[in-house]
């Protein structure tokens, strides 16, 4: 496709927003004052990641007294709508030199030819210092790099250490399989007189933000041995043996042993407030816990196996738009945010899990056992390639479905595949020889 091809294509799938950069001025290619300008576009939900970025704009101009790093703040909290503002920035053709997205984004606009490749400088980081596999291929799309990843986001088992002892089990010996998950949590139930729950054993995610939803179930699937989409992204691949043992597993929580329920309030809220014993969440909610609940006596345990023991991922990254003036300049910013020093800073004021081996292997990483679980677990991507996001929207409605009793597993199965499948139509038909290739 031509570069004018993908300008077009883009405009169509961005939100069609070219009218709204007729409206705008043309973005100077020199500031006043003679510095080269370097527009970043990110999304701060926490204030140790504004004063971070604070730091990182004086302290990257210090260095580079003829660059003009000019932060550019997305006024709000939504993903989503920083996502769609992001997208209306590419249409209308006010593209920052770098910002920070999700890689399923990511992928969507490197297949759009929107994406810079990384420079050898930054392959070779990747290469040499991402923390696993999966951080290193995230943001990694047909076989090329096309950001740093500065952001992974997996899950590992919480539970209360004193509902353990309560129920008489070992607080220093949590779940490694389902089988022993499933008892545990029967143990750790408390019931009412009909048979249901008051405190749950283990809080499943059974609603709320769809992907989300998906995510969460997909730890099981991926534990059971399956996946969710094929490698290419093309078709939906949860209908298996592995799909049916993850629903299996939920029906078994919810409905034959009755260890959860959809009308208790869980994941961390519940826990914190001891209306849950075990749930699956991502690192964050160790320092939210201690902060919120300091004498809650609480363990994390790697995710507990059937055939292995795998959380879902997703990651984040920096990236630089193919049409930025001065690519150079922005990825030089990129390589100084995601350096030992200021990363290791990042790390510590956004509360993230380090995604390089060097800053990973830090004290303040190595010393906390709760890290170290998930420093170790092993994970794998939900996406990585265009409407990820909307095929894990489709297949998280489905499973909330079938959370709330309105569906069967077979009936999730094979109508979260047909719609799934139509989502991925158009990858399906971007893979295809065109006609005149001989």
């Amino acid at each position: 496709m031509s570069t004018t091809a993908h300008r077009i294509a883009a405009c169509a799938l961005l939100l069609l927003a070219g009218a709204l950069g007729a409206c705008q001025d043309p973005q100077p290619d020199v500031m006043p004052d003679g510095r080269t300008p370097v527009r970043v576009f990110l999304l701060l939900i926490s204030t140790g990641q504004v004063e971070f970025y604070d730091w990182a704009e004086k302290a990257f101009e210090a260095e580079h007294p003829d660059l003009d790093v000019i932060v550019d703040q997305f006024p709000g909290s939504s993903l989503k709508d920083f996502e769609i503002k992001l997208r209306l920035r590419f249409s209308s053709g006010q593209a920052p030199d770098l910002f920070h997205v999700n890689t399923n984004v990511a992928s969507e606009l490197a297949s759009l030819g929107l994406l810079a490749p990384a420079p050898p400088s930054v392959v070779e980081r990747i290469e040499a210092n991402s923390l696993n596999a999966f951080v290193e291929n995230a943001g990694r799309f047909d076989g090329t790099d096309y950001g740093i990843v500065s952001d992974g986001v997996w899950t590992a088992l919480y539970y209360n250490k004193d509902m353990f002892r309560e129920a008489g089990l070992d607080p220093e010996r949590p779940p490694e399989t389902w089988d022993e998950l499933i008892e545990m949590a029967d143990r750790l139930t408390v019931r009412a007189p009909d048979g249901s729950p008051t405190r749950a054993g283990l809080s499943l995610r059974k609603s709320g933000f769809k992907a989300g939803t998906a995510e969460k179930w997909m730890t099981f699937l991926y534990s059971a041995g399956g996946t969710a989409f094929s490698d290419d992204g093309t078709h939906a691949t949860f209908d298996s043996d592995a799909g049916r043992a993850a629903l299996d597993f939920y029906r078994t929580i919810l409905f034959d042993r009755r260890i959860d329920s959809v009308d208790l309030e869980g994941d961390q809220q519940g826990f914190g407030q001891q209306r849950v014993a075990m749930f699956i969440r991502e690192p964050h909610v160790m320092g939210w816990l201690r902060d919120n609940y300091p004498d809650l006596d609480f363990g994390v345990a790697p995710i507990p196996r059937r055939d292995t023991s795998i959380s879902a991922a997703g990651s984040y990254m920096f990236a630089v738009s193919a049409d930025s003036p001065h690519p150079d300049a922005a990825w030089r910013f990129a390589e100084f945010l995601t350096n030992d020093s200021s990363y290791t800073r990042y790390a510590a004021a956004a509360g993230v899990l380090p995604m390089t081996r060097s800053v990973a292997s830090l004290p303040a990483y190595t010393d906390d056992p709760g890290m170290q679980v998930f420093l170790q677990q092993g994970a794998r991507s939900t996406g990585g390639f265009p409407r990820a996001s909307r095929a894990a929207d489709i297949l998280g409605a489905y499973i909330e479905r079938f959370c709330y009793g309105h569906l069967t597993a077979d009936e999730v199965l094979t109508r979260a595949t047909r719609d799934v499948d139509a989502v991925l139509a158009p990858n399906r038909r971007a893979l295809r020889p065109s006609a005149s290739t001989p």
